[in-house]
């Protein structure tokens, strides 16, 4: 592991993927219900704090130029799409050698929108992020910059609000950059800004609890949208205005905690650090732990059953990292594999 990483980032990067990975073992372990609402709720911090971790550090590396802008696009996407197509093509030929149908065009079509498996439509939305860095700096010298992104956020989720639950079709959304772009906007303005304001700690005292309140807002307004439109797949989903409040106010507690905290678990900051490869390959291996476990006594209890597959699935997933990186040169891991 590199010396002169920040291992603050490391470690929130460790907690927002146990987070997608905890939500994942609910919807494919078998107990996708309003059961466990509360800690899809609780989870959904998961995927914008990734984004806000891509926007904090794009906000390192200023594009002054048009050169700056092609080396600093080549530098990102090749980071992200080359291990993303390795794992796409390898999954999508596993499923066309199982099921025996080849069909070019809808794997052309998989491709690009980051549907060969459900989680990599993130990998497709961090890459229009990097496309649109530039624009975003040039909004963000302008007076109101920060209100016309939140507002193109805002006027987004209301479109999915209405045609989800107004006129029953997803308003396309959840791969699209507008939809996630506040999280980005954070980390871009937090990233390219030398205040200290995260250093005073009244803002943690008041941070801390008003991301509990969120989460119960949350969890509340998940609860009325089950209730009112049986729509559990909305319900738990982190774009929603309640879970958007939650999720920045867990980024700003992150910010203001590492201030203050700077001896972070080694496991975690370890889980962080190798998180791009843990994130392209759980799905795979959660579903490989699942038809193990299904047939065990332990299915019987689900709280517990998803504790033991998530650790198993990081487990395996941290096991396989390391194992292919003692065998195969580390540039060519972290090239190719994304680890």
């Amino acid at each position: 592991m590199q010396k002169d990483r920040d291992l603050s980032f490391d470690a929130f990067r460790g907690l927002a993927i146990i987070a997608v990975v905890v939500l994942h073992v609910i919807y494919l372990s078998g107990y996708w219900s309003s059961r466990f609402l509360f800690y899809c709720q609780l989870s959904d911090f998961g995927v914008p704090a990734f984004i806000f971790i891509s926007g904090y550090w794009a906000a390192k590396k200023p594009v002054r130029s048009l050169q700056d802008y092609k080396t600093y696009l080549t530098q990102k996407l090749t980071r992200i799409l080359i291990p993303y197509l390795f794992w796409s093509l390898l999954l999508l030929a596993y499923a066309a050698i199982r099921t025996g149908n080849v069909n070019v065009r809808e794997i052309i079509f998989k491709l690009l929108t980051g549907k060969a498996i459900f989680p990599y439509f993130f990998i497709i939305l961090v890459a229009q992020f990097y496309v649109i860095t530039p624009l975003l700096h040039y909004i963000n010298r302008r007076p109101c910059g920060l209100i016309l992104v939140l507002m193109v956020n805002v006027i987004s989720l209301l479109l999915r609000y209405l045609s989800r639950l107004r006129f029953n079709f997803w308003f396309p959304s959840v791969s699209l950059f507008y939809s996630w772009i506040i999280f980005y906007e954070i980390g871009l303005l937090v990233g390219s800004s030398d205040t200290k304001i995260f250093a005073a700690k009244k803002g943690l005292l008041f941070i801390l609890p008003a991301s509990l309140v969120c989460l119960l807002i949350s969890n509340l307004e998940g609860t009325i949208i089950l209730s009112k439109y049986n729509d559990l797949d909305f319900a738990a989903h982190a774009l929603k205005y309640s879970t958007l409040m939650y999720s920045a106010c867990i980024i700003f507690s992150f910010l203001f905690v590492r201030e203050y905290f700077h001896h972070w678990p080694k496991l975690l900051v370890t889980i962080g650090h190798y998180s791009f490869g843990i994130y392209l390959m759980h799905v795979p291996v959660l579903t490989c732990v699942v038809r193990v476990l299904e047939e065990t006594k332990i299915y019987l209890l689900p709280a517990l059953y998803q504790i033991v597959v998530g650790l198993i699935t990081i487990s395996v997933c941290l096991a396989l990292i390391v194992t292919i990186r003692m065998l195969l040169p580390k540039p060519f891991c972290r090239s190719v594999f994304g680890f």
